[in-house]
């Protein structure tokens, strides 16, 4: 099927404005325990494209802020000032060509940062980053949202990329990373790089790949770095052609790096999977057991890319390749390099967004937070296509122990966005605390930052912080308590 990225006016439109509010109105009892920041990272075009096949994930990038207190929210949204960004408001227009390929660029353009900061924000050492997996990230004052710029940890980091998804070590305070392509566009040089909690580059590891593939997310363990490719697949010919950066190759396997914390490049070990294992785009968690590595992750069987052809320039219908939650366990003494998966929940239109308790990010874990479209809940008829297609309309618990599925849903009309956990202690069980997340309300077209009980699905929104206009498109977001991030 084609794909057209001509924007229709409707909710999805770019927004292509900056806004501060001062106490939000807020619907319901924000409850006294949350206190800290919630930032969205956005994707947001300030031009049109140069070309109508172009992807979303090339929109400009934005960042919005809500800052909770005392049951009150102040709101700021501003574009992170890249190169990029700074060079098209120079001229007024579009200057960047198709996702990744500088080459379908205007040649003034060719040799300037293709950044865009749309993908992931994250709070390390007291800084501000927002990610984009081509480039480093870029710095942005946690308190006023100002560009710093990209940012190469003092010098240390010398990729050209950077993962939009690192993890923290809830246990040590590391922060630990890898780049892909990282000597540059179409290169099949992986670099993997471990910081301390102050954001101090301690540890840095660079090795092949056995395919240039995409290669989005990682999954730690407290003693191991898991690494999955992709069947997004890449070559210098293809950019030479002037076609977008990936293509999905059906026939390419699925390979895995696993790597000793305290190991070096010489110990990566890779494993290889079949074909109906390609897309893990998101992770969930994993765990180190004995010999034994158990990662929980969404899993698709195909392209689950919709914006991004196969090989032979046709597209994939993402209804066909429907992620199952699946785990995957790897045995580091075997003597094979597949691995063991077991669907641990084959649910309809699940996504591939999921989150969970970060404190227990590398251990043993219970719930997951899946963003989903299900078509059981209703649906107001005005917006059932685009609620169909376009958007999730609820929130899952997903109970990894027994099975069991809670459900939050805002409204018949309303969309969903990638939820964050808010733990209601630093000490509360795993779970006990809150689900904050960004929701669009088609029938208003306005949007919503709803507040839930994590245990307590059932009662719906204890909160929801009205907005007097439409937000941006987020991509992701991340929570950064006040304790971590004093203000």
């Amino acid at each position: 099927m084609a794909v057209n990225f001509k924007h229709d006016g409707g909710f999805f439109a770019p927004m292509r404005f900056e806004a501060q509010i001062e106490d939000c109105e807020v619907e319901g009892e924000i409850p006294a325990d949350i206190r800290g920041t919630f930032y969205r990272s956005a994707a947001d075009r300030r031009f049109p494209p140069l070309f109508a096949n172009d992807t979303p994930y090339n929109s400009d990038g934005a960042i919005d802020m809500f800052r909770i207190y005392d049951g009150n929210v102040d709101f700021r949204s501003r574009y992170v000032r890249t190169a990029r960004y700074d060079a098209e408001r120079k001229a007024h227009k579009a200057l960047f060509g198709l996702y990744r390929n500088p080459l379908t660029s205007d040649p003034s353009v060719r040799n300037v940062s293709h950044n865009t900061a749309n993908t992931t924000p994250i709070v390390h050492g007291g800084r501000l980053f927002c990610m984009k997996e081509e480039s480093p990230p870029t710095a942005v004052n946690p308190h006023t949202l100002e560009t710093i710029g990209e940012w190469d940890f003092d010098g240390a980091m010398k990729a050209t990329s950077f993962t939009a998804h690192p993890k923290q070590d809830p246990v040590t305070g590391e922060m630990i990373a890898f780049a892909y392509e990282a000597k540059g566009l179409c290169s099949d040089d992986l670099a993997v790089f471990i910081f301390d909690r102050e954001g101090k580059l301690t540890k840095e590891m660079w090795f092949k790949t056995p395919i240039v593939s995409m290669m989005h997310d990682m999954v730690i363990t407290d003693k191991h770095i898991i690494l999955p490719t992709t069947a997004m697949v890449t070559s210098k010919e293809r950019l030479d052609r002037g076609e977008l950066h990936w293509a999905y190759d059906e026939d390419a396997p699925t390979y895995v790096a696993i790597i000793p914390r305290d190991g070096d490049a010489s110990d990566i070990r890779w494993f290889k999977g079949s074909t109906d294992q390609h897309m893990v785009v998101h992770t969930t968690n994993a765990r180190t057991e004995g010999n034994k590595i158990i990662m929980d992750a969404p899993v698709a069987g195909g392209n689950f890319h919709p914006y991004f052809p196969k090989l032979d320039g046709s597209f994939s219908d993402p209804a066909d390749y429907v992620p199952t939650l699946r785990r995957w366990t790897f045995d580091l003494e075997a003597d094979n390099d597949t691995w063991e998966e077991e669907i641990l929940f084959d649910g309809i239109k699940v996504t591939t967004f999921v989150r969970m308790d970060d404190r227990y990010l590398t251990k043993p874990f219970r719930y997951s937070f899946m963003l989903m479209n299900d078509p059981s809940l209703p649906v107001a008829e005005a917006f059932a296509d685009t609620l169909a297609v376009r958007v999730s309309n609820a929130i899952y618990r997903f109970d990894h122990d027994t099975g069991k599925i809670d459900k939050f849903y805002a409204g018949d009309s309303h969309g969903m966005s990638e939820p964050q956990f808010i733990p209601r202690s630093a000490n509360a069980p795993e779970g006990d605390g809150y689900i904050i997340a960004a929701v669009n309300n088609f029938r208003e077209m306005k949007s919503e930052v709803v507040i839930v009980d994590a245990m307590d699905f059932a009662a719906g929104a204890i909160a929801r912080i009205k907005m007097p206009f439409r937000l941006h498109m987020q991509v992701h977001g991340y929570w950064a308590s006040a304790e971590h991030l004093p203000f």
